[in-house]
């Protein structure tokens, strides 16, 4: 099982925490603070000097696969700040 694997055994746990409508950036900041190791063992796994975007790159792809199942997409390019507070755009999500 890789590290995203193991990461996305949380996901419907987590969105049950997560507000009716959410964002990534939400989402993944609730990920990280509910399984922290699991997180940076996830981020540890790429060979990549950005390795929060490409970690985030995959868990928006397992995120998707939940479209139309326990959650929606709202909005594409929705205007957030990212986990470290810089203006960004991302999805913003609605459970069922």
């Amino acid at each position: 099982m890789s590290q995203v694997d193991t990461l996305e055994s949380f996901f419907t746990a987590t969105i049950q925490q997560m507000e009716r409508q959410f964002t990534s950036h939400e989402f993944f900041l609730k990920l990280l603070h509910n399984h922290q190791a699991e997180y940076i063992a996830a981020l540890a796994s790429y060979d990549d000097a950005m390795p929060f975007r490409k970690l985030h790159y995959d868990l928006t792809q397992c995120l998707k696969k939940l479209d139309g199942k326990s959650i929606t997409v709202q909005q594409a390019n929705y205007s957030s700040k990212d986990i470290f507070g810089i203006a960004s755009t991302t999805t913003l999500w609605r459970k069922k």
